[in-house]
């Protein structure tokens, strides 16, 4: 996803979710995102510091919060906002 900092510089982020049947149980579909939509992840970033983050939470365009499959219990931060 491309996110947008506060300078306005904008950085493509690689973002893994969970496997497909834990997220379809979570309710995500093939059609849940596409192309354009303005989501905000929370995560985790990559420990090597790249644009990398492993999802534990999506928040849609329409404001529903879907679980993206995070196995970690740290405590997550705001990635950004595509």
């Amino acid at each position: 996803m491309d996110v947008t900092d506060e300078s306005g510089t904008v950085a493509t982020w690689a973002v893994e979710n969970g496997p497909p049947t834990s997220l379809f149980r979570e309710g995500w579909r093939k059609d849940t995102l596409k192309a354009g939509d303005q989501i905000t992840v929370e995560g985790f970033r990559a420990k090597d510091g790249s644009n990398t983050t492993n999802a534990r939470s999506v928040v849609l365009s329409d404001g529903r919060k879907v679980f993206a499959g995070s196995s970690s219990d740290d405590a997550p931060s705001t990635i950004g906002k595509q």
